[in-house]
Protein backbone atom coordinates (compact mmCIF):
# COMPACT_ATOMS: atom_id res chain seq x y z
CA UNK A 1 0.00 0.00 0.00
CA UNK A 2 1.54 3.49 -0.96
CA UNK A 3 2.56 5.67 1.59
CA UNK A 4 -0.28 8.80 2.57
CA UNK A 5 1.21 12.27 1.94
CA UNK A 6 -0.27 15.24 3.28
CA UNK A 7 0.88 18.40 1.46
CA UNK A 8 0.02 21.49 3.33
CA UNK A 9 0.63 25.11 2.04
CA UNK A 10 -2.11 27.96 1.38
CA UNK A 11 0.03 28.77 -2.69
CA UNK A 12 -1.69 26.63 -4.67
CA UNK A 13 1.95 26.82 -7.34
CA UNK A 14 3.68 25.57 -4.10
CA UNK A 15 1.00 22.47 -3.90
CA UNK A 16 1.51 22.12 -7.63
CA UNK A 17 5.19 21.88 -7.24
CA UNK A 18 5.33 19.24 -4.72
CA UNK A 19 2.63 17.11 -6.45
CA UNK A 20 5.30 17.42 -8.92
CA UNK A 21 8.01 16.10 -7.28
CA UNK A 22 6.65 13.35 -5.70
CA UNK A 23 3.83 11.89 -8.02
CA UNK A 24 6.79 9.63 -10.01
CA UNK A 25 7.04 8.04 -6.56
CA UNK A 26 3.74 6.75 -6.73
CA UNK A 27 2.81 8.29 -3.26
CA UNK A 28 -0.88 8.48 -2.23
CA UNK A 29 -0.99 12.74 -1.54
CA UNK A 30 -3.48 14.92 0.15
CA UNK A 31 -3.69 18.73 -0.89
CA UNK A 32 -4.72 21.19 1.82
CA UNK A 33 -4.72 24.64 1.77
CA UNK A 34 -4.57 26.31 4.85
CA UNK A 35 -3.89 24.82 8.62
CA UNK A 36 -7.75 24.40 9.31
CA UNK A 37 -8.31 22.24 6.12
CA UNK A 38 -5.27 20.12 6.97
CA UNK A 39 -6.40 19.59 10.15
CA UNK A 40 -9.77 18.01 8.66
CA UNK A 41 -8.06 16.47 6.38
CA UNK A 42 -5.76 14.47 8.87
CA UNK A 43 -8.28 14.10 11.21
CA UNK A 44 -10.57 12.17 8.16
CA UNK A 45 -7.49 9.71 7.41
CA UNK A 46 -4.16 9.94 9.13
CA UNK A 47 -0.85 10.87 6.49
CA UNK A 48 1.90 8.33 7.25
CA UNK A 49 3.83 11.91 6.28
CA UNK A 50 3.30 15.46 6.76
CA UNK A 51 4.47 18.66 4.51
CA UNK A 52 3.83 20.75 6.31
CA UNK A 53 4.46 25.21 4.94
CA UNK A 54 5.07 27.38 8.37
CA UNK A 55 3.56 30.65 7.23
CA UNK A 56 0.00 30.84 6.90
CA UNK A 57 -2.64 33.08 7.29
CA UNK A 58 -5.14 31.25 9.01
CA UNK A 59 -3.54 28.82 11.41
CA UNK A 60 0.54 28.42 11.14
CA UNK A 61 2.38 25.59 10.12
CA UNK A 62 3.88 25.43 13.94
CA UNK A 63 -0.09 25.46 15.29
CA UNK A 64 -0.93 22.37 13.02
CA UNK A 65 2.34 20.42 14.16
CA UNK A 66 1.31 21.00 17.72
CA UNK A 67 -2.00 19.64 17.43
CA UNK A 68 -1.13 16.73 15.22
CA UNK A 69 1.52 15.84 18.11
CA UNK A 70 -0.99 16.33 20.75
CA UNK A 71 -3.91 14.07 19.28
CA UNK A 72 -1.94 12.07 16.87
CA UNK A 73 -2.80 8.21 18.18
CA UNK A 74 -0.15 5.40 17.58
CA UNK A 75 2.79 5.48 15.75
CA UNK A 76 4.40 8.65 15.22
CA UNK A 77 4.13 10.69 12.21
CA UNK A 78 7.23 12.36 10.93
CA UNK A 79 6.25 16.21 9.73
CA UNK A 80 8.84 18.09 7.47
CA UNK A 81 8.29 21.65 8.06
CA UNK A 82 9.10 24.05 4.56
CA UNK A 83 10.03 27.69 5.50
CA UNK A 84 11.28 30.90 3.69
CA UNK A 85 12.80 32.14 6.66
CA UNK A 86 16.14 31.19 7.96
CA UNK A 87 16.35 32.87 11.89
CA UNK A 88 17.49 30.09 14.32
CA UNK A 89 14.37 31.01 16.43
CA UNK A 90 12.41 29.81 14.01
CA UNK A 91 13.83 26.25 13.58
CA UNK A 92 14.21 26.05 17.16
CA UNK A 93 10.32 26.60 17.77
CA UNK A 94 9.61 24.07 14.74
CA UNK A 95 11.98 21.41 16.55
CA UNK A 96 10.34 22.21 20.20
CA UNK A 97 6.91 21.50 18.79
CA UNK A 98 7.88 17.86 17.31
CA UNK A 99 9.26 18.73 13.73
CA UNK A 100 11.64 15.85 12.59
CA UNK A 101 13.27 18.04 9.27
CA UNK A 102 13.16 21.60 8.11
CA UNK A 103 13.33 22.52 4.48
CA UNK A 104 13.82 26.12 3.07
CA UNK A 105 12.02 27.51 0.01
CA UNK A 106 12.68 27.08 -2.97
CA UNK A 107 12.47 23.63 -2.04
CA UNK A 108 15.37 21.30 -3.85
CA UNK A 109 13.42 18.35 -5.23
CA UNK A 110 16.40 16.13 -4.81
CA UNK A 111 16.75 16.87 -1.24
CA UNK A 112 13.29 16.38 -0.74
CA UNK A 113 12.90 13.50 -1.96
CA UNK A 114 15.91 12.09 0.10
CA UNK A 115 14.25 13.42 2.95
CA UNK A 116 10.79 11.84 2.12
CA UNK A 117 12.07 8.32 1.37
CA UNK A 118 13.92 8.75 4.66
CA UNK A 119 11.94 9.49 6.99
CA UNK A 120 8.81 6.79 5.64
CA UNK A 121 11.86 4.15 6.09
CA UNK A 122 12.16 5.14 9.83
CA UNK A 123 8.30 5.37 10.36
CA UNK A 124 7.94 2.14 8.63
CA UNK A 125 10.59 0.63 11.14
CA UNK A 126 9.52 2.31 13.93
CA UNK A 127 5.78 0.85 13.07
CA UNK A 128 7.28 -2.37 13.03
CA UNK A 129 8.95 -2.20 16.25
CA UNK A 130 5.93 -0.85 18.23
CA UNK A 131 3.75 -3.71 16.59
CA UNK A 132 6.50 -6.20 17.66
CA UNK A 133 6.63 -4.42 21.37
CA UNK A 134 2.74 -4.24 21.81
CA UNK A 135 2.56 -8.44 20.53
CA UNK A 136 4.85 -9.45 23.06
CA UNK A 137 3.10 -7.20 25.71
CA UNK A 138 0.05 -9.35 24.71
CA UNK A 139 1.39 -12.43 25.08
CA UNK A 140 3.19 -12.28 28.13
CA UNK A 141 0.13 -10.57 29.42
CA UNK A 142 -2.01 -13.79 28.22
CA UNK A 143 1.18 -16.14 29.53
CA UNK A 144 0.59 -14.45 33.47
CA UNK A 145 -3.42 -15.01 33.23
CA UNK A 146 -3.01 -18.64 32.11
CA UNK A 147 -0.19 -19.40 34.89
CA UNK A 148 -2.37 -17.55 37.27
CA UNK A 149 -4.89 -19.51 36.19
CA UNK A 150 -3.50 -22.99 35.94
CA UNK A 151 -1.51 -22.02 40.27
CA UNK A 152 -4.81 -21.01 41.57
CA UNK A 153 -6.74 -24.17 40.26
CA UNK A 154 -3.71 -26.06 41.36
CA UNK A 155 -4.07 -25.01 45.27
CA UNK A 156 -7.38 -26.74 46.11
CA UNK A 157 -5.82 -30.38 45.43
CA UNK A 158 -2.81 -30.20 46.54
CA UNK A 159 -4.09 -29.42 49.45
CA UNK A 160 -6.82 -31.67 49.01
CA UNK A 161 -4.29 -34.94 48.59
CA UNK A 162 -1.64 -33.53 51.55
CA UNK A 163 -4.47 -33.62 53.70
CA UNK A 164 -4.78 -37.19 53.01
CA UNK A 165 -1.64 -38.21 53.05
CA UNK A 166 -1.38 -36.53 56.68
CA UNK A 167 -4.52 -38.65 57.16
CA UNK A 168 -2.74 -42.11 55.98
CA UNK A 169 0.63 -41.49 57.62
CA UNK A 170 -1.61 -41.06 60.87
CA UNK A 171 -4.18 -43.76 60.84
CA UNK A 172 -2.39 -46.45 58.77
CA UNK A 173 1.45 -46.22 58.72
CA UNK A 174 3.44 -47.78 61.69
CA UNK A 175 6.17 -45.20 62.48
CA UNK A 176 9.58 -46.24 60.84
CA UNK A 177 7.89 -48.87 58.03
CA UNK A 178 8.77 -48.52 54.68
CA UNK A 179 5.47 -46.89 54.61
CA UNK A 180 5.54 -44.33 56.97
CA UNK A 181 8.73 -43.12 55.41
CA UNK A 182 6.58 -43.15 51.95
CA UNK A 183 4.36 -41.16 53.41
CA UNK A 184 6.77 -38.49 55.13
CA UNK A 185 8.67 -38.09 51.96
CA UNK A 186 5.59 -37.33 49.90
CA UNK A 187 4.06 -35.23 52.63
CA UNK A 188 7.83 -33.20 51.88
CA UNK A 189 7.07 -33.08 48.15
CA UNK A 190 3.64 -31.95 48.62
CA UNK A 191 4.61 -29.23 50.80
CA UNK A 192 7.41 -27.80 48.45
CA UNK A 193 4.66 -27.66 45.84
CA UNK A 194 2.33 -25.67 48.08
CA UNK A 195 5.53 -23.38 48.46
CA UNK A 196 6.15 -22.95 45.06
CA UNK A 197 2.05 -22.46 44.20
CA UNK A 198 2.41 -19.61 46.62
CA UNK A 199 5.84 -17.94 45.05
CA UNK A 200 4.32 -18.22 42.56
CA UNK A 201 1.36 -16.00 43.12
CA UNK A 202 2.96 -14.12 45.52
CA UNK A 203 5.40 -12.86 42.71
CA UNK A 204 2.11 -12.45 40.34
CA UNK A 205 0.54 -9.97 42.75
CA UNK A 206 3.57 -8.03 43.67
CA UNK A 207 4.78 -8.05 39.90
CA UNK A 208 1.31 -6.01 39.55
CA UNK A 209 2.30 -2.10 39.93
CA UNK A 210 -1.90 -1.38 40.28
CA UNK A 211 -2.18 -3.44 43.27
CA UNK A 212 -1.90 -1.53 46.48
CA UNK A 213 -0.25 -2.16 49.28
CA UNK A 214 -2.53 -2.64 52.49
CA UNK A 215 0.43 -0.41 54.64
CA UNK A 216 -0.26 -0.29 58.21
CA UNK A 217 2.40 -0.04 60.98
CA UNK A 218 3.86 -3.40 61.98
CA UNK A 219 5.12 -4.23 64.85
CA UNK A 220 8.51 -5.65 63.91
CA UNK A 221 9.35 -7.42 67.55
CA UNK A 222 5.88 -8.93 67.11
CA UNK A 223 5.94 -10.10 63.66
CA UNK A 224 9.35 -11.47 64.08
CA UNK A 225 8.68 -13.57 67.01
CA UNK A 226 5.66 -15.20 64.91
CA UNK A 227 7.60 -15.82 61.68
CA UNK A 228 10.18 -17.39 64.37
CA UNK A 229 7.57 -19.95 66.34
CA UNK A 230 6.24 -20.55 62.51
CA UNK A 231 9.69 -22.27 61.49
CA UNK A 232 10.02 -23.91 65.40
CA UNK A 233 9.23 -27.65 63.97
CA UNK A 234 11.26 -27.63 61.19
CA UNK A 235 14.28 -26.22 62.81
CA UNK A 236 14.34 -28.61 66.18
CA UNK A 237 14.00 -31.21 63.46
CA UNK A 238 17.30 -29.52 61.52
CA UNK A 239 18.60 -29.20 65.33
CA UNK A 240 18.76 -25.17 64.74
CA UNK A 241 18.85 -22.30 67.25
CA UNK A 242 16.64 -19.51 65.77
CA UNK A 243 16.69 -16.73 67.90
CA UNK A 244 15.23 -12.96 68.17
CA UNK A 245 16.79 -9.51 69.08
CA UNK A 246 14.22 -7.24 68.36
CA UNK A 247 14.11 -3.53 69.40
CA UNK A 248 11.41 -2.86 71.65
CA UNK A 249 8.72 -0.78 70.29
CA UNK A 250 9.89 -0.21 66.54
CA UNK A 251 7.51 -0.16 63.61
CA UNK A 252 7.63 0.29 60.13
CA UNK A 253 4.86 1.03 57.53
CA UNK A 254 4.75 -1.85 55.90
CA UNK A 255 2.05 -4.05 54.08
CA UNK A 256 2.08 -6.70 57.10
CA UNK A 257 1.00 -10.20 54.91
CA UNK A 258 4.36 -9.42 52.17
CA UNK A 259 6.58 -8.44 55.25
CA UNK A 260 5.72 -11.51 56.73
CA UNK A 261 6.40 -13.88 53.91
CA UNK A 262 9.68 -12.07 52.84
CA UNK A 263 11.12 -12.91 56.42
CA UNK A 264 9.23 -16.47 55.98
CA UNK A 265 11.20 -16.70 52.67
CA UNK A 266 14.31 -15.64 54.22
CA UNK A 267 13.96 -18.29 57.40
CA UNK A 268 13.15 -20.88 55.08
CA UNK A 269 16.03 -20.19 52.96
CA UNK A 270 18.40 -20.06 56.21
CA UNK A 271 17.11 -23.29 57.51
CA UNK A 272 18.26 -25.57 54.01
CA UNK A 273 22.04 -23.84 54.25
CA UNK A 274 22.61 -23.94 58.08
CA UNK A 275 23.99 -27.14 58.87
CA UNK A 276 22.86 -28.80 62.29
CA UNK A 277 23.43 -27.25 65.74
CA UNK A 278 23.71 -24.03 63.59
CA UNK A 279 21.93 -20.64 63.86
CA UNK A 280 19.88 -18.63 62.63
CA UNK A 281 18.97 -14.56 64.47
CA UNK A 282 16.29 -12.31 63.22
CA UNK A 283 16.93 -8.79 64.50
CA UNK A 284 15.81 -5.29 64.22
CA UNK A 285 17.11 -2.13 64.75
CA UNK A 286 17.17 1.90 64.06
CA UNK A 287 19.88 3.53 62.61
CA UNK A 288 19.32 6.80 62.45
CA UNK A 289 16.11 7.19 59.64
CA UNK A 290 16.63 4.08 58.50
CA UNK A 291 15.08 0.88 59.62
CA UNK A 292 17.05 -2.65 59.50
CA UNK A 293 15.47 -5.80 59.51
CA UNK A 294 18.19 -8.78 59.26
CA UNK A 295 18.04 -12.66 58.82
CA UNK A 296 21.54 -13.79 59.91
CA UNK A 297 22.60 -17.30 59.94
CA UNK A 298 26.05 -19.73 60.89
CA UNK A 299 25.75 -21.46 57.15
CA UNK A 300 28.32 -20.68 54.26
CA UNK A 301 28.89 -17.42 53.00
CA UNK A 302 27.42 -16.27 49.97
CA UNK A 303 30.12 -15.95 47.21
CA UNK A 304 30.78 -12.20 46.22
CA UNK A 305 30.12 -12.67 42.89
CA UNK A 306 26.32 -13.99 43.43
CA UNK A 307 25.13 -11.51 46.01
CA UNK A 308 23.11 -9.78 43.39
CA UNK A 309 22.32 -12.30 40.75
CA UNK A 310 20.39 -14.18 43.41
CA UNK A 311 17.81 -11.78 43.36
CA UNK A 312 16.98 -12.29 39.79
CA UNK A 313 13.88 -14.18 38.79
CA UNK A 314 14.59 -17.90 38.54
CA UNK A 315 18.19 -17.19 39.34
CA UNK A 316 19.88 -19.94 41.66
CA UNK A 317 23.43 -19.58 43.11
CA UNK A 318 26.14 -21.79 41.72
CA UNK A 319 26.19 -25.73 43.05
CA UNK A 320 27.16 -25.51 46.42
CA UNK A 321 26.27 -21.66 46.92
CA UNK A 322 22.97 -20.26 48.98
CA UNK A 323 20.12 -20.29 46.16
CA UNK A 324 17.07 -18.68 45.85
CA UNK A 325 14.48 -20.94 46.91
CA UNK A 326 11.99 -22.94 45.22
CA UNK A 327 11.90 -22.26 41.38
CA UNK A 328 14.31 -19.53 42.07
CA UNK A 329 11.14 -17.26 43.52
CA UNK A 330 11.98 -16.58 47.23
CA UNK A 331 14.68 -14.15 46.83
CA UNK A 332 12.91 -12.26 43.42
CA UNK A 333 9.95 -11.85 45.62
CA UNK A 334 11.40 -10.01 48.65
CA UNK A 335 13.53 -8.18 46.21
CA UNK A 336 10.58 -6.86 44.04
CA UNK A 337 8.43 -6.87 48.23
CA UNK A 338 10.83 -4.26 49.22
CA UNK A 339 11.11 -2.16 46.26
CA UNK A 340 7.40 -1.66 46.58
CA UNK A 341 7.76 -0.25 50.06
CA UNK A 342 10.87 1.99 48.95
CA UNK A 343 13.34 -0.03 50.85
CA UNK A 344 16.05 -2.55 49.71
CA UNK A 345 17.46 -6.03 50.60
CA UNK A 346 21.31 -6.67 50.38
CA UNK A 347 23.57 -9.54 51.66
CA UNK A 348 25.96 -7.96 53.88
CA UNK A 349 28.63 -8.79 55.98
CA UNK A 350 27.94 -9.09 59.49
CA UNK A 351 30.37 -10.03 62.68
CA UNK A 352 29.88 -13.87 63.44
CA UNK A 353 27.28 -14.16 60.76
CA UNK A 354 28.47 -15.63 57.56
CA UNK A 355 25.47 -14.95 55.58
CA UNK A 356 22.97 -11.94 56.67
CA UNK A 357 20.23 -10.83 54.58
CA UNK A 358 19.31 -6.90 55.59
CA UNK A 359 15.90 -4.99 54.43
CA UNK A 360 16.41 -1.43 54.58
CA UNK A 361 13.01 0.62 55.11
CA UNK A 362 14.10 4.43 54.21
CA UNK A 363 12.15 6.32 56.97
CA UNK A 364 10.97 4.95 60.34
CA UNK A 365 7.39 6.61 61.07
CA UNK A 366 7.30 8.41 64.72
Amino acid sequence: MPARLLLVDDEPRNLTLLEAYLSPLGYTLTRASGGYEALAAFEREPADLILLDVMMPDLDGIDVLTHVRAHAEGAHVPVILITGQTEREDRLRGFEAGADEFLEKPVDRALLLTRVRTLLRLKEARDELTLRHATLERLQREQREMTAFIVHDLRNPLAIVHANLGWMQHTGAAPGTDLDEALTDSLGASARLQKMIDDLLAVARIEQADVPLERVPVALDALLHDVARAQTREALDKRITVGVDAEEGLHVDADRTILQRVLENLVRNALRYTPPEGRILLSSTKKGPVVEVSVSNTGEPIPERDRSRIFEKFRRGDDGAPAGGHAGLGLYFCARAMEAHGGTIAVVDQAEWPTSFVLRFPTAPS
